[in-house]
């Protein structure tokens, strides 16, 4: 079976070119054009990354074409002690709006029907997008396709489940610090961690596309996630959002564990479903 083709190169954007990969079944796409964005905490992540380039193959061997975003990142961040930012040309808004003009040329270049997804941070970023689509900055998805993502620059208070269930796992204290810390250095402010056009958790979802959200089991910002789908019931926007058992964050990341196969096959279900 022949695999998939890509190609790489910039697009003109608001801030500068903006890079994208560009991944093309071998035979006849099956179904829409995914828009896709990495994670890594805004620190870190790039178009040749597992969490891209992995997902971009694997989605277009799956007969989807997709188109994986890179997107400005700040510098590292203390983990401990006074949370001093380095300068950066890549602070909110600049990579959510690179993400923004990709998706238009994706639009315009390709045409015809998309989704839009991310992971981790990337769900942020995309999310934003999405609602900035939906008031009608451009066209908008036929569907949101997020995984483990982080929707808020401060971690909402994770269920006794989800408590329970990271029991001797995983400090809160220390995972909502860290999240804070994060959120902080791509937004720029702790002002700005409450602002809905920066994190989307905090925003009014009515009017969405439907929403899929696949998350890991072993994940203290699944709080994040689940916050968002409680709210995306609240708005009466469709949705779905189930689990990997016994997964960490990050498993689009580790192509060669089986939750990498999982997650894909989650994502090209969804895509066929449209």
């Amino acid at each position: 079976m022949a695999e998939p083709t890509w190609v790489e190169h910039g697009v003109p954007g608001r801030h500068g070119e903006v890079r994208v990969r560009e991944y093309a079944p071998a035979g006849e796409p099956l179904g829409p054009r995914l828009v896709w964005v990495h994670g890594g905490g805004w620190v870190i992540g790039t178009l040749d990354e597992p969490e891209a380039h992995a997902v971009g193959m694997a989605i277009a061997a799956a007969g989807y074409p997709v188109t994986s975003v890179e997107y400005g990142l700040v510098p590292s961040f203390p983990f401990v002690g006074p949370l001093r930012l380095k300068p950066s040309p890549f602070r909110y808004p600049v990579p959510q709006d690179q993400v923004m003009d990709a998706w238009l040329y994706a639009a315009r270049t390709h045409g015809g029907p998309m989704w839009l997804g991310g992971a981790s941070a990337g769900a942020c970023l995309a999310a934003g997008v999405g609602l900035r689509l939906r008031e009608g900055e451009g066209p908008a998805p036929l569907g949101l396709a997020f995984l483990y993502g982080l929707f808020h620059g401060v971690l909402p208070e994770p269920s006794v489940a989800l408590r329970r269930r990271l029991f001797g796992l995983s400090d809160l204290r220390v995972v909502q610090e860290m999240v804070r810390r994060a959120a902080v250095n791509h937004a720029g402010s702790t002002e700005l961690l409450t602002n809905p056009h920066v994190f989307p958790g905090l925003a009014s979802l009515a009017g969405l596309p439907p929403v899929h959200l696949l998350n890991a089991d072993r994940d203290m910002l699944r709080a994040s996630a689940e916050n968002f789908a409680h709210r995306l019931t609240q708005a009466k926007v469709p949705h779905e959002g189930w689990y990997l058992q016994g997964t960490s964050h990050g498993f689009l990341a580790r192509p060669e564990q089986p939750p990498f196969a999982a997650g894909i096959s989650a994502m090209t279900g969804w895509l066929a479903g449209s």
